[in-house]
Parts: C-alpha cells; structure tokens; sequence
C-alpha cells in the first residue's frame, strides 16, 4: 500500500492545466460578449444620433418659425435645446461602443450612488408596470362570460353560454343580487 507520489504530481499537473484552461475560455466568453454588446451598442447609439440629428433639425424649423412670429424667447430656448441635441447627435455618431461603454463605466465609477439611485429607479417604475399590467390581466380573465364573448347567437336562445357558470352571493347574499362569475373558455 505504497503511495505513488509520481501519479498525484501528474494529477496536479493535469488540474492545473484544467483550470488554466477554463479561465482562459472564460475570458473569450467574457471578451467574446463584450464584444457583442460593444457592436450592438456601436449600432444603435448610431441609428439614435441620427434620429437625434433629424429632431435637432426640425427644432431648428420650429425655432426659425417662432422667431418670424415675434416669439424671440421661445425661438432662443428652442435653438438651446436643437444645439445640444445636434451635439449629442454628433457624438453618439462618433463615438464607437467601446468608448460608449468606458465612459459609462467611469461615470458609474463616479457616482455609484447616482447609478444606484437610477437602478432603484427603474425597478420601481418597472414593478409599478407589471403591477398595473397584472391587475388589467386579472380582471380581463375572471370578468363575467356574455354571449357576445363566445360567439351566442340568437340562432340557439334556448342555450345561454354561462348557464352553467357558479353563481356566488354579492353583497348581502340575498338571490336577488347573485352575479354569473363565468367561465373561461
């Protein structure tokens, strides 16, 4: 019952060599998704500069409007706010997704509070969004049958498409006041 000191070097060496293998595979998926989000983002902040521009354009008009109308005030914030959008439309052109990206690592670097804030933020607005949309799902799906929500025709009077639908007590429980819950079909 000896112990083979050469086997366990050579397993060592071979686990070694696993993990330096999977690190390295990690890093061009790492690279590889950077990658990715770096085109797609180089795409899109484009095609968003472009529409930036062509809103910055038809500022411009509204500005040159307003000003042949004798309205001097409105016609200087209008041109303020087409100069800026023409500058974030010139950079969001220029500006390719890696340098996209730096800047926005920087400034959450910055201001981690800030984005921390935002990311609550968002999450709020969104949780809000599925809240109401959750409510709309839910009375959209156990509101009451009618025979025009199941295609009942005059055709067939004698047979009512929720006549077999649970009737529940609303209210005070009195039969007068029963309402058909119906079904889902």
């Amino acid at each position: 019952m000896g112990k083979d000191v050469g086997g366990g070097a050579a397993g060592s060496e071979k686990l070694g060599q696993a993990k330096d293998m999977a690190a390295e595979r990690a890093g061009q998926v790492t690279e590889g998704g950077r990658g990715m989000v770096q085109d797609q983002l180089d795409q899109r902040s484009t095609q968003v500069g472009e529409q930036v521009g062509s809103a910055s354009q038809t500022l411009r008009r509204v500005a040159e409007q307003s000003r042949t109308e004798g309205n001097t005030q409105q016609a200087r914030l209008t041109e303020q706010v087409a100069d800026r959008g023409e500058r974030l439309s010139s950079y969001l052109i220029e500006a390719d997704g890696r340098t996209i990206l730096d800047e926005v690592e920087d400034f959450a670097r910055r201001e981690p509070w800030l984005v921390a804030a935002a990311g609550l933020a968002v999450g709020f607005v969104v949780a809000r969004t599925l809240k109401a949309s959750s409510a709309d799902r839910y009375t959209s799906r156990y509101r009451p049958t009618y025979p025009s929500d199941v295609g009942w025709s005059s055709a067939d009077p004698g047979r009512l498409p929720y006549e077999h639908t649970p009737r529940v007590p609303a209210g005070n429980g009195d039969p007068e006041t029963r309402i058909d819950i119906g079904e889902r079909r």
